[in-house]
């Protein structure tokens, strides 16, 4: 499956250089700390000014579009760019009534270009790390994400499991699991000594699961839905495999802004706006359906 070398940008995605804090008992503490707290954004309807922006009428985001299928990236077709965060960012520019840009951007320079100023905030699924919130402020939570069990479709011990179904890291002990490197799934899965850990870089772990190397995947769920499920342009879906369990080990995609930017806090209320907008109307969901990435879990954060 050449897709499979197609994964760079995934492995920085939860900033492994920085904690992890956006699971569990940690969620409602970073949210608030990141404006996640819907109940204080602005009313939905109002209008939205788009006042924060260091060029007037274009909000420009930075992001790797190089590899970042489901995220942004590259159409096949060669028309342009596609993923489910380029039509949330085109979606948030046209409720302000503005153009957007994609700024590309190494996804390992990504806080450094945001404080160069070289765009106006992160849309690649960014997390608010520890370390980050040193540095930046966050909108609240567009996308309630969580790692994804993948077995083989035809593997006797997980037959009947489904994924409606609440699992964890202990359905997973004694197998041995395999996930990227610097994956947030990795870390979960070191620190179980109960679960024998396959990290792989820079190829993911999808061929040696459905050639039963490894008796199952663990991952962010966004990884899954383009590379098992075939969601989007370019995706292939994999019928050896298939998704057990809900996602768990919760975490939010957030934007993030540069603190020390004067217009940041301003931009951040007229972005929070605009993103309650699109929990309300139903762009968000339709966005996440398309994209295979819609579960009940979204609920959590606000999304209709």
């Amino acid at each position: 499956m050449t897709n499979e070398l197609n994964r760079r940008s995934f492995l920085k995605r939860t900033g492994q250089t920085g904690s992890l804090v956006l699971a569990g008992s940690l969620l409602p503490t970073v949210l608030a700390a990141c404006g996640g707290n819907i109940s204080n954004a602005p009313a939905a309807g109002a209008k939205i000014e788009s006042k924060g922006l260091k060029t007037a009428g274009v909000l420009q985001w930075g992001a790797t579009a190089e590899n970042g299928a489901p995220y942004v990236y590259q159409n096949p077709d060669g028309s342009g760019l596609i993923g489910f965060e380029q039509e949330i960012a085109d979606a948030i520019a046209k409720l302000m009534g503005i153009s957007q840009k994609h700024v590309e951007t190494d996804y390992a320079q990504m806080e450094q270009a945001l404080q160069a100023g070289n765009f106006d905030v992160v849309i690649n699924g960014w997390e608010a790390t520890e370390d980050r919130q040193k540095t930046e402020i966050f909108t609240q939570s567009y996308y309630h994400y969580g790692q994804q069990i993948v077995v083989r479709t035809n593997d006797p011990r997980f037959a009947n499991k489904t994924q409606d179904d609440t699992l964890s890291l202990t359905d997973l002990h004694g197998y041995k699991v395999g996930t990227g490197a610097g994956f947030k799934a990795e870390t979960l899965l070191a620190d179980d000594k109960a679960i024998t850990l396959q990290s792989y870089d820079p190829d993911l772990p999808f061929n040696d699961l459905a050639l039963g190397r490894i008796d199952a995947v663990l991952i962010d769920l966004p990884t899954v839905a383009y590379f098992v499920q075939g969601a989007g342009p370019g995706g292939q879906k994999n019928k050896d495999l298939k998704l057990i369990g809900k996602p768990f080990a919760l975490g939010d995609y957030v934007i993030g802004l540069n603190k020390s930017n004067p217009n940041a806090e301003t931009l951040r209320k007229e972005l929070d706006q605009a993103l309650t907008e699109l929990k309300s109307n139903g762009t968000l969901r339709q966005i996440y359906q398309k994209w295979n990435l819609w579960n009940d879990q979204q609920a959590a954060i606000g999304i209709k």
